[in-house]
């Protein structure tokens, strides 16, 4: 009997060291799966924060692509710096019906030294912002501003109309100048005026530099609108005889001779009436 009690408190006492490894294996298994499950977690969050960090500099790349993207078009036609992007480098062109035009303020030497530097820069960017705005409605490209000039020029894209848009953007340069006062001019203080020369013909065009890079068009047909616009009167526009030829719409138009051209001779020019 006494044996038999013996076998049995053995067997309770095997009983209870199996139940108590499967307690401690049991337990180490808990420990084992929520120590995955919270490696698990912490991975997952990981991959949330490398998401999130990606999905910034993403936005800041495109950012920063869309800003290079606005600053190269403006110093340069949106077909010159997609092929600037694309190609890095820009082929140099010819074209053989531009339409060129300067306008510059008369007087601006004395502007210059009359005015405070803050309030000159302030009204000069007042105008070539609406001048900037005024070629973009006409379908005309801006190709730089030479301090008080400001230079553009249609007909790069083959359009029969691009010396009747050039000549409608200088109607509407005189008259943003004519009637509009810029914030900065003071009512005793004189109106600026302006002076537009436009002439038609072939020029190069291209992309230089390496730094700072400079769209720009080259040739006779660039000087000679230098000259035109050098024998305007105030407020005044003059185009050249090549660039009347060209307008789909010759009525208006008042024949006012020659000027003479550096380097060039005379030159026939016209002026439109009624202005």
């Amino acid at each position: 009997m006494s044996d038999g009690l013996a076998n049995s408190d053995r067997e309770l006492l095997r009983t209870k060291r199996l139940l108590a490894k499967s307690e401690l294996r049991r337990a180490e298994l808990e420990h084992l799966i929520d120590t995955g499950q919270s490696f698990q977690r912490r991975v997952l969050a990981e991959v949330e924060d490398a998401k999130a960090a990606l999905q910034v500099a993403n936005t800041k790349l495109t950012h920063e692509q869309e800003r290079t993207d606005h600053l190269l078009k403006s110093i340069m036609p949106s077909s010159v710096a997609s092929e600037l992007k694309q190609t890095g480098g820009v082929v140099p062109r010819r074209y053989e019906e531009a339409t060129v035009m300067f306008a510059d303020f008369v007087g601006f030497t004395a502007h210059a030294e009359t005015l405070d530097p803050l309030i000159l820069v302030q009204i000069l960017d007042q105008y070539y912002s609406e001048f900037d705005r005024i070629v973009a409605n006409h379908i005309v490209e801006k190709v730089k501003t030479i301090g008080d000039a400001y230079m553009c020029v249609s007909g790069l894209n083959e359009d029969p109309k691009s010396a009747t848009r050039m000549v409608d953007a200088a109607r509407d340069f005189l008259s943003f100048v004519k009637n509009i006062r810029p914030f900065g001019l003071t009512p005793d203080m004189p109106a600026w005026q302006i002076r537009i020369g436009i002439n038609s013909g072939p020029v190069l065009s291209g992309v230089i530099g390496y730094d700072r890079l400079s769209y720009d068009i080259w040739g006779d047909t660039v000087n000679t609108a230098a000259r035109v616009v050098a024998g305007c009167g105030v407020n005044e526009i003059l185009l050249s005889r090549s660039t009347y030829d060209l307008l789909i719409d010759q009525d208006g138009y008042e024949p006012l001779g020659s000027i003479k051209a550096k380097g060039r001779g005379p030159v026939d020019v016209l002026r439109p009436a009624g202005l």
